[in-house]
Order: C-alpha cells, then structure tokens, then sequence
C-alpha cells in the first residue's frame, strides 16, 4: 500500500491507520492461528492413531478412550492460547514493518524479509517465554 501510495492517501483523508489496517489484520490472525493450532492438532491425533494402529494394534476406539488419560486438556487449552498470542504477534510485527516501507520495491522486500525473520524470532522467544511461565501445566 506504501508502494501505491494509498497510505499516503489515508494520511491525506484522515483516516486512522490503526484501526482500518492494523486492527483488523491482528483480530484475523488472533482467530486464524487458534484455528490453524486446531486443525493441526486433530490431525496429528488422527495420524498418531493410524500409526498405532497399524504398527502397534491399538484400536482406535482405544486410543480415543486412553487420550485424555496421555494428554490433559489443559495441555489442549494452553496451546490454542499461545497460538491466540503468536497471532497477534506476527500481525503486529508484519503491519510495524509493512507501515515502514518506502515507496519502492527494493524496500518492500526488504521490509518483509525483515518482518519474517522478526517474527520468527519473536515466535521462538515468546514461546521460550511460555514455557518458562507455564512449566507446571499438565503435571
């Protein structure tokens, strides 16, 4: 958009960056990432109790029933919140880097390399920071 001149064009006009472009990239993130956690989560069940049946013959009408006696639901609860966080995180990380662009592509790609390895960054130490906060959880 800073390539294009709209944000200039926002200025001009008045209209808040914040909540017409970054508020709204944050809120979809902080919904998308728990879907995603989910998503991700069933199916490496599914596929753990596939693996088990196959190589170990558990049924899986056992595995289901042994589940919440192996993983706790607080573990479960944990998971979606860090990723509610993550979310949030990475769109407040890309909008910071994606409302300092120039007006050029060399800065465009440089602004989002920039973002991406920022956020990976900031990922690893939020979730360092979880585990540390967070250590007593499912014990």
């Amino acid at each position: 958009m800073r390539v294009t001149e709209e944000l200039d064009a926002m200025r001009v006009l008045g209209i808040a960056r914040g909540f017409r472009l970054v508020l709204p990239r944050v809120l979809a993130l902080a919904l998308a990432m728990p879907l995603l956690s989910v998503w991700t989560t069933l199916a490496a069940l599914v596929g753990g109790m596939v693996a088990a049946d196959f190589t170990l013959g558990v049924s899986p009408a056992y595995f289901i029933a042994a589940l919440p006696d192996a993983v706790q639901a607080s573990n479960l609860t944990l998971a979606t919140a860090k990723s509610v966080a993550f979310g949030v995180l990475v769109a407040l990380i890309g909008c910071h880097f994606g409302l300092r662009v120039k007006p050029n592509t060399d800065s465009l790609g440089q602004g989002t390399t920039a973002s991406v390895v920022v956020s990976i960054t900031g990922v690893i130490l939020v979730d360092a920071l979880f585990a540390v906060l967070f250590r007593d959880v499912g014990i």
